[in-house]
């Protein structure tokens, strides 16, 4: 074998090395966010089992209400609001399967 060879066998081997801490980091770093993946899943599942099952019609609507009341951007939360009933009868159909 000769020293270039051995050289770039070296080489080689360092970049492995280097390669391979940061395969193992990502992989901490995967397991880290998976476990905090669960804990927020444990959350939102505890909090979503804290909500009632149904809501009345009457109890959406109203919150819609408050929420718009008490809403720093009122213009731009009614316009949204009015394009997205406009958009209802579309999306009824297209549910209904009565258009594509």
């Amino acid at each position: 074998m000769t020293t270039e060879n051995s050289d770039e066998l070296d080489r080689l081997r360092a970049e492995n090395d280097l390669l391979r801490s940061r395969v193992e980091a990502a992989e901490r770093m995967l397991a880290e966010l998976k476990i905090e993946a669960l804990h927020r899943r444990t959350e939102v599942r505890s909090l979503a089992d804290e909500l009632p099952a149904a809501m009345s019609r009457r109890a959406v609507l109203s919150g819609m209400l408050r929420d718009l009341v008490h809403h720093p951007d009122k213009p731009g939360a009614f316009r949204r609001a009015v394009a997205k009933l406009g958009r209802a009868p579309r999306k009824l159909a297209r549910m209904l399967h009565l258009a594509s």
